[in-house]
């Protein structure tokens, strides 16, 4: 009997958009300088504590129309029956993101899902009732890695993204049409 097709679980910044620059500028428009800038991916709260700014000024300039899919992504997200998005972003960001791009996740789950603390796959995998042995997450970080290999589930690089840092054991997609070939 052949297995179930997989479903895919993606990472948000960094992986279905390009949300690099409209990430930086409000730390730059808070005087942040290079050397408190916060690494890109971690929940907002940890990043605006490091940078030494609060949430709610942080959010006052965060534009997200600067915002963008990255190419392929769009075409990707529209063909899939099943899709999931797991991201440290903003709850409310998240979300007007996905409703301007037209974007539909069967779940999406965002840093107030996870308490504040970095995501995790366990609470998406118990809300879509799977298994991590059914999922393919993809993402472009190593805290990305991290969470599919808690759980035990396959993980993909999102080589489209040009700071996506491989390591020897990585999947790593050039284009992200080539979800489908891990979906079976």
């Amino acid at each position: 009997m052949p297995s179930e097709p997989k479903i895919a679980l993606f990472d948000l910044d960094g992986t279905l958009v390009d949300s690099d620059v409209a990430l930086i500028a409000p730390f730059e428009a808070l005087g942040v300088t290079a050397d408190r800038m916060p690494p890109l991916g971690l929940p907002l709260g940890e990043a605006c504590a490091l940078a030494g700014v609060r949430v709610d000024d942080y959010l006052a300039r965060y534009d997200p129309s600067v915002v963008q899919p990255f190419p392929g992504v769009d075409a990707l997200l529209r063909g899939l029956p099943r899709w999931a998005v797991c991201s440290n972003k903003a709850r409310d960001s998240g979300h007007r993101e996905l409703e301007r791009l037209g974007w539909k996740p069967e779940l999406a789950l965002f840093s107030e899902d996870f308490d504040g603390k970095p995501k995790h796959l366990p609470p998406v995998l118990d809300a879509l009732g799977l298994e991590a042995s059914g999922v393919v997450f993809v993402g472009d970080t190593a805290h990305d890695r991290a969470c599919a290999a808690a759980v035990g589930a396959t993980f993909a690089l999102a080589g489209w993204n040009r700071r996506a840092v491989r390591e020897p054991a990585d999947i790593v997609l050039r284009h992200p049409a080539e979800v489908l070939d891990l979906l079976g």
